[in-house]
């Protein structure tokens, strides 16, 4: 993993390095409004609906809806979870169980 924070904000991201070059997977938003993990499910592919998936699934393992936490629009290849959903050691585990799992689906297929 290579984190790039840049000069503007504090959004550190998060890119996976690897022999096809670097894939950005996670982005760790903090500004005063917002507070927020982004999961990249789908970069680069702004057309793409795979984050709307994942992100109803998300909401439904940590109970919460975006929509009522959040009023920015949403993309569709991104999912996005507020940090203070994770206020438990309990959702923590949970989060942890399903980035680790995102993250070797996603990266299994573009080794291949």
């Amino acid at each position: 993993m290579e984190v790039a924070i840049p000069e503007s904000s504090f959004a550190p991201g998060y890119n996976r390095l690897g022999w096809r070059g670097k894939r950005k997977f996670a982005t760790l938003h903090g500004d005063k409004k917002y507070q927020y993990l982004i999961l990249h499910v789908d970069p680069g592919n702004p057309e793409s609906t795979k984050g709307k998936t994942i992100q109803k699934e998300i909401q439904e393992i940590l109970k919460f809806d975006i929509k009522e936490m959040r009023s920015f629009s949403l993309k569709k290849h991104e999912v996005y979870i507020p940090l203070e959903c994770i206020d438990s050691k309990k959702n923590f585990e949970l989060l942890k169980c399903f980035i680790k799992k995102l993250y070797e689906v996603a990266y299994r297929k573009v080794e291949r």
